[in-house]
Parts: structure tokens; C-alpha cells; sequence
């Protein structure tokens, strides 16, 4: 009322402005957070007053007592986006249109003008269009979101009149081109869902089951049949009881993103881990023995997702059908592989509404023939059947090469926990172990999809495949407790394995309790020693429980996320089921000098070899590198050796197609500092160093995880010109003694060095600057990090005398 009064009895803009700033200021401050959708309504009901309250003052002061009423002045104030919706969040913008009449007699550009301006000058985030009215209609044309914007606007203040016409408008919009809007806005959505794809970090506006979901339903539903909400679609496109589930998880993102945007202090749509637990806490979650309170808000939240996405793709797909297919009834009979379901372009469809049970339904879809992915129709089918599968239903499911798409629709209808009871522990359960990138269970169903593109797998006889699928989804359904998960999972399938008469049910336990073995050795271990390689075998026991674990370790690394399952890694654990294969088959032990011995022979047999100079021949039988004979194929070791040929002071050539590696060989009598260069480039995350030593020469392969813009290429190089001359290091990482443990009799020829520490930069350059500067050579360096933790492999070899200095080199090293 205060504020009413001073817009009506005062003059001065500075005193109004002021005012008006510091109510609004007053406002955010004593903000109240009360539910999801409510709070929106009433956040923007606040808003509304805000700009009426402007709007008011503006037109007293361009007609000062002689303002005419507010429906004859041509001007309409509209929400727009969020603001119209009434989903405004604290942070968000205020997307205004203002639609007019330009009249002459009104000044009205002015007006808008001195609107627009002071809105601007009190602080307010503001979003505008403005139209004159015959303008509404060829705007909406120009693009798609001008379009959508326009499908929700909401009449805020100014002529009443102006605003009737301005619907008949925004209906002829509405019904322009309806095919055209709605099959973008389809496209458009599934965009959206490559580029946020459901994960621990969701975007809850933008992202897979995010409220632009939603949105997306109501723009579709608003262009076929102006409904001004979603729940008039009930009950011909949804059922009551579907669309309770999809509100309550849609008022639950509302509340999240009320509370991200008070957490963050600003408009932000990415729930981060550092905002999580002050979102759950300010929520009300606590945490429990099982579970942090946040682990426990982000179950909720992507359980909220997946109902979103869900209900809106099934009734999405409802709506427009007719839009959406136009297949010819021939095309459509010889996709139709059964009753009601249709492969094309390798995805299953069927029809809605079908009448069969649950267990007919399921049954028919696994007899049906190979196809990669269910539409959301099959979803919807399982969704609205009553479960009454039985345990040789189940165990169908294991033995079918649609194994994964029809799992991934039936988690989708929340009927595998039902199914598979086990399940349940998993679903939406999050893993911040700085390693994986899905939650559990998305995680166990993706290694479902990888072990079928497994090349090894396809040899695998029809009993083989499905005792690996069984053990990939079972593989993590011991994740959530406090025992250790394999052992926990172990003895869930095995126990779930007797029930539906599955057999094989020891080696499915096996395989689980076992499942990161041959991933650790491989990227931990020194695969090239005796007692590494043996002490694996013995567990492995054999050849068809190690092709297992090959598979399986294969499909789970791959399923952790896009890109970590690289070249290098693929390397590792061929050569390590290569190595182990050998083993099991000879039984006696495998000397590093015996395996060097065979390789000098193969090599030495070869005609590439045989025409290098003698000189280079010599260096290469003679080096006292025996890495260099372990780690590399005959081939690789003729490619060296025919690079080391010309060189005189050094040599450096770079790969950089999948990942960046440097190839180094240099004059002996040249010292490098491999620590400093190594420092240099510690933004880079480091894989696998190697330095052999070839008569006069010492050749170095210093492997990356990722590749390097080509223009990076040559500051790398001007690196490594630098690191001929004398350096120090500037970041120096000081240890625990107890983060070392060396084994000084390692092999015949090699000791050990192995460091299990805190991740973080410059740990190599470090040890290899100090390992330098006491004359100790390094062959092979290899670099693994998991859940933030280092564990990083030194193979040192005995002439350096190391073991001789090493409480010296420790103590300097931990000081």
C-alpha cells in the first residue's frame, strides 16, 4: 500500500527507484522456501506485482493526471518461458513479452522505452520481446523457440482488450504448421538427451528426465489440443495413477532446483557434488548407517528423473503417432514380426494397448529375432502389466541376444526389481568414486550391452553367453553395503543363480568375487614377472575361466563411461591374458631372461633385422634393457632400431591420433631431465613411461591418456629441447614412507618400486627428478588412478644400484 501511495503522490523517479529496489532487495533476502510448484507460483505472483507496480508508475508519469484507463492504453504486458508458466526459480530470468498497438495520440514507444529502462536499472534479470500486434504471427515463423515461447504466454498487466486480440493471434500460431512444430520439438528433446544423458551430476533443467521434459509434453499437448495443463490428458493418453507418479517427481524437481539455486547463490541447472549435500541436508535428509544423506537425495533425484522422462516419452509417443509414422500396410506387414510387434531399423515396436499378460508378452519378445534397442512402446506394454513371470521366464532372459533391450524396457517399467529382487539395492544408487560415470545400475546394464560386442564373445556357445550375461548384471549387485561388494555380489548371484535353476552357479560366484582382478593386475602389476603372472594363473586356474574374465573385464571397463576403455588399456590386458594363457599351458616357470631369449631368437631369424647395420644388431642383443624385449612385439623393436639408425644427438617424433605419444632417443652422453620435462606437462595425465637402454643410446616412450591440439606439438618440442640443458623442478611432492613398498627382489634383473598415494600433480616428475639425480635408471613406469588414489609401478633395473640407495633416495623422497 506504501508503495502504491508513493507511486501515485511522489515525482521522483531517484526516491521510486530506490524504493522499489530495496522492496525487491527485501523480498530475496526473507525468501521462504515452501515446496516445489507452490513456491514457483507464488515467487511469481510476486514478480507479477513487481511489474504491475512499474508498469503503473510509468504511465503516471507519462500522463501524470491525465492518464487514461489501463485497458484503453494499447500496450499488454506477457510472460514468457518459466515466467509463464509460473515456474519461475529465484535465479531465473524474467522473459517478458510486450505486445502493442502503435496509436497514434499515445507516445507508446516511449513508454515502452521508460519501461523497459527503469526495469533494467533496478537490477532485475530481464528477458524481452516487443511486438506490434500484426508483428506476432511473422515473428513466431522465424524460429522454433520464438514458437514455443509465444505457446506460453501468460497475461500479466495492461489492456485486457489488447490482450484478447493478442490470443486470437497466439491461437493461429498454435495451429500453423502443427506437424512441422511438434516433430522438432520431438527431435529437439532427443538432442537434448545425447547431450545431458542421465548421470550423478544431472541437469535437472535441460538434461534426460529434466522438467524440460515436461515442458516438452505440454508444448506438444498445447499445439494438438490447447489444453492450458498436462492433467487434462488423463485418462485418454495416461492413467490416473501414472500421472500421479510423474507430478510428484516433477514437484520434487522443482524443490531441487528452488534449493540448487539457494545453495549456488545463482541460476545454475547442473546439481554438482559440491552443492549435494547442502541440497539434501536443507531438504531434510540425514544421513544413515548405509547411506550419506546426500547419496540418499541423489537416489531420489534420478529415481525423479527416470518417472519424468518415462511418463513423457510414453505419452509423447501417444500423442503424436500419427505425426510421426506414415509407413505404407505392406511395409508395415513384413516389418511385423509377431502379433502387435515390428522391427525396423533394428529397434522393436508394438502397439499400445496390447492384450496379453505379462508372462505371454515377455515370452513372445524373447523368441523374437536379433534387434539393438526397445521403443518406449514396449516399455509402456511391461509398465501397465501386472508381473507374473515365472523362474524359467527369468532365466530365459539370460539366454536371449536381446538380453539388454529387453532388460533396459523393463527397468524402465520398474518391473526388474520385481523380477530380479536383488535389483532393488541398486537402482538409482550413485558412485562418486571419481572412477565411474553412471550409477549402478545403469552401470550393470551397460555391461550387459558392452559383453555382447566382445569380440571373444560371439565364439562362446549359447550355455557360455548366458552365464556371462548373468554375471555381467549380477556383477555390482553387491554396491550399496559395507562388506566388500564383490563378495557381497558373489554370493547374491549364487544364491539367485540356485533359485532359477541356472547352473554354473560356483564359476558365476567366482567370476563376481574376482570381476576387478584381471583390470588391477593389468594396469597395477608388472605383467611381465614371473611371480605376477603365476601368482594370477594360480587363481585363474583355467584357459575357459581366464576367456571369461577377459570378456567380462572388458564389458565392465567399458561400461564405466565414453572414452576409458582406450588403446592402451586394450594392450594391457591382451598382453596380460597372452602372458597367463602361456602359462597355464607350459605349468614351469617363466623366466624374464628364458622370454627375452625366444624373442632375440625370433628376432635374429628375421630379414628386416638381418639388413640393419651390425653396430645398430649389436646395441639391440647386447642392451641390458630386457623391458625392451618384454614389452615390445619383433615388429615394434625393427621399428626402433631402424629409427635409432641415423640419429646423432637426438631424435623426437610424436603420435597423437587417439592419444599423445612421444618417442624420444638420445646420445647417452646427452643427461635429459625427464623430471622437469615431465612437470612441464602435468596437465596432461600421464599412462606409461618407458626408457630402454640400446648401446650408445636411450630411447624413451612417454604415453598420454588423451591427444593434444597439433598446435601444442611444437611448444612440446621446444620442452624437450629445453631439458637437454640442466633443470629443477619447481613443485616438488613430499611422501609417507609407508605409501612405499619396494621389493629389491623382484625378478632376476628388475626391482620394484610401488607407490600407493593421494592423486595429484607431479608425483612422477617428482621421483624420476630424484631417482636422476642419485643415478638411478628407470625402464618402466606405469601410472594408475582410481577413486582419486595413485598407485603408480617403478621397474628399476639391478645394475643401477638402487637397492643400495634407497633408504637415501626414501629419505629425501619423504622428508
Amino acid at each position: 500500500m506504501q508503495l502504491n501511495e508513493l507511486i501515485y503522490s511522489s515525482n521522483d523517479d531517484l526516491l521510486i527507484a530506490k524504493t522499489i529496489k530495496q522492496e525487491i532487495k527485501n523480498y530475496l533476502e526473507q525468501i521462504k522456501v515452501e515446496g516445489g510448484k507452490d513456491f514457483f507460483v507464488k515467487h511469481t505472483k510476486k514478480m507479477d506485482y513487481f511489474l504491475t507496480i512499474i508498469y503503473k508508475y510509468i504511465l503516471k508519469k507519462n500522463f501524470e493526471e491525465f492518464r487514461p484507463p489501463m485497458n484503453n492504453i494499447p500496450i499488454s504486458l506477457v510472460a514468457l518461458g518459466s515466467y509463464g508458466r509460473e515456474q519461475l526459480s529465484i535465479y531465473s530470468d524474467i522473459d517478458i513479452m510486450i505486445v502493442y498497438k502503435d496509436l497514434p495520440g499515445y507516445n507508446i514507444k516511449n513508454i515502452i522505452e521508460n519501461f523497459i529502462t527503469m526495469l533494467w536499472d533496478l537490477g532485475l534479470k530481464i528477458g524481452h520481446r516487443v511486438h506490434e500486434l500484426n508483428d506476432l504471427f511473422p515473428a513466431s515463423n522465424e524460429d522454433i523457440t520464438i514458437k514455443t515461447a509465444m505457446l506460453e504466454s501468460r497475461f500479466i498487466t495492461g489492456s485486457k482488450y489488447l490482450w484478447y486480440e493478442t490470443e486470437n493471434v497466439l491461437n493461429k500460431i498454435r495451429n500453423h504448421n502443427k506437424k512441422e512444430y511438434i516433430l522438432a520439438k520431438y527431435e529437439e528433446m532427443k538432442q537434448r538427451h545425447k547431450k545431458y544423458p542421465i548421470s550423478m551430476e544431472p541437469n535437472i533443467k535441460d538434461g534426460f528426465g529434466g522438467i524440460r521434459d515436461a515442458n516438452t509434453l505440454f508444448w506438444i499437448n498445447k499445439v494438438i489440443f490447447n489444453y492450458p495443463n498436462n492433467s487434462y490428458l488423463v485418462p485418454k493418453f495416461a492413467d490416473e495413477e501414472s500421472f500421479k507418479e510423474y507430478r510428484s517427481a516433477l514437484e520434487f524437481l522443482f524443490k531441487v532446483r528452488v534449493y540448487l539455486h539457494l545453495v549456488a547463490k545463482k541460476k545454475i541447472d547442473t546439481v554438482r557434488l559440491q552443492y549435494q549435500r547442502e541440497i539434501a541436508l536443507n531438504m531434510g535428509y540425514e544421513d544413515t548407517s548405509r547411506l550419506s544423506a546426500e547419496r540418499r537425495f541423489i537416489k531420489d533425484l534420478l529415481k525423479a528423473l527416470w518417472k519424468v522422462n518415462t511418463f513423457c516419452e510414453i505419452t509423447i509417443k501417444k500423442l503424436i503417432k500419427p505425426y510421426l509414422y506414415s509407413m505404407p500396410y505392406k511395409t508395415a506387414k513384413e516389418k511385423r514380426v509377431d502379433k502387435n510387434l515390428y522391427i525396423c531399423d533394428d529397434i522393436l515396436y508394438s502397439t499400445f494397448y496390447t492384450k496379453e499378460d505379462f508372462k505371454t508378452y515377455l515370452n513372445k519378445i524373447l523368441s523374437l529375432p536379433k534387434f539393438s534397442k526397445c521403443d518406449i512402446s514396449v516399455t509402456a506394454n511391461f509398465k501397465s502389466k501386472k508381473t507374473n513371470a515365472k523362474k524359467t521366464d527369468i532365466k530365459k532372459l539370460f539366454y536371449s541376444q536381446n538380453a539388454y533391450a529387453i532388460m533396459f524396457a523393463l527397468y524402465r517399467a520398474d518391473k526388474i526389481e520385481e523380477l530380479i529382487p536383488p535389483f532393488e539395492k541398486i537402482k538409482y544408487l550413485a558412485q562418486f568414486d571419481g572412477y565411474h560415470q553412471y550409477p549402478v545400475d545403469i552401470h550393470s546394464l551397460y555391461t550387459l550391452k558392452e559383453i555382447e560386442n566382445v569380440e571373444m564373445f560371439q565364439n562362446l556357445k549359447e550355455k557360455q553367453k548366458a552365464l556371462l550375461r548373468f554375471t555381467a548384471f549380477f556383477h555390482d549387485l553387491g554396491k550399496g553395503r559395507i562388506e566388500d561388494h564383490s563378495i557381497v555380489g558373489a554370493k547374491i548371484a549364487k544364491e539367485f543363480a540356485e533359485q532359477i535353476n541356472f547352473g554354473n552357479e560356483e564359476i558365476i560366484a567366482k567370476l563376481i568375487k574376482h570381476h576387478t582382478l584381471m583390470s588391477n593386475v593389468a594396469q597395477r602389476e608388472d605383467i611381465f614377472n614371473d611371480k605376477v603372472i603365476l601368482s594370477f594363473a594360480s587363481i585363474v586356474e583355467n584357459k575357459e575361466f581366464l576367456d571369461y574374465l577377459y570378456i567380462l573385464t572388458i564389458a565392465d571397463i567399458k561400461a564405466v563411461g565414453p572414452g576409458v576403455f582406450n588403446d592402451f588399456k586394450a594392450n594391457l590386458l591382451k598382453t596380460l591374458y597372452e602372458n597367463t594363457l602361456r602359462a597355464l599351458e607350459n605349468k614351469e616357470l617363466i623366466t624374464e631372461t628364458a622370454a627375452r631369449k625366444r624373442k632375440e631368437k625370433i628376432l635374429q631369424n628375421k630379414e628386416e633385422f638381418k639388413n640393419l647395420p651390425l653396430k645398430i644388431k649389436k646395441a639391440a642383443l647386447n642392451s641390458p634393457s630386457t623391458q625392451f624385449f618384454l614389452q615390445n612385439s619383433t615388429n615394434e623393436i625393427i621399428e626402433i632400431l631402424k629409427w635409432i639408425n641415423d640419429v646423432e644427438d637426438y631424435k623426437v617424433k610424436f603420435e597423437n591420433d587417439k592419444h599423445l605419444i612421444i618417442h624420444l632417443i638420445k646420445h647417452d652422453s646427452l643427461n635429459f631431465a625427464i623430471g622437469w620435462f615431465l612437470e612441464k606437462l602435468q596437465k596432461l595425465n600421464l599412462n606409461h613411461l618407458s626408457i630402454y637402454k640400446i648401446g650408445e643410446y636411450k630411447y624413451f616412450k612417454i604415453e598420454f591418456d588423451t591427444k593434444v591440439d597439433e598446435y601444442d606439438l611444437p611448444i612440446i618440442e621446444e620442452y624437450i629441447k629445453k631439458a637437454f640443458s640442466p633443470q629443477k623442478i619447481k613443485n616438488k611432492i613430499k611422501f609417507k614412507n609407508e605409501e612405499f613398498e619396494i621389493d629389491c627382489n623382484h625378478s632376476q634383473n628388475y626391482a620394484l618400486v610401488k607407490l600407493k598415494t593421494a592423486d595429484k600433480k607431479g608425483i612422477v616428475s617428482t621421483i624420476m627428478d630424484t631417482f636422476d639425480r642419485y643415478g638411478v635408471s628407470v625402464e618402466d613406469v606405469k601410472i594408475s588412478t582410481q577413486k582419486n588414489i595413485a598407485r603408480d609401478l617403478f621397474i628399476i633395473p639391478k645394475e643401477s644400484r638402487f637397492c643400495e640407495k634407497k633408504d637415501e633416495i626414501l629419505k629425501e623422497l619423504c622428508e
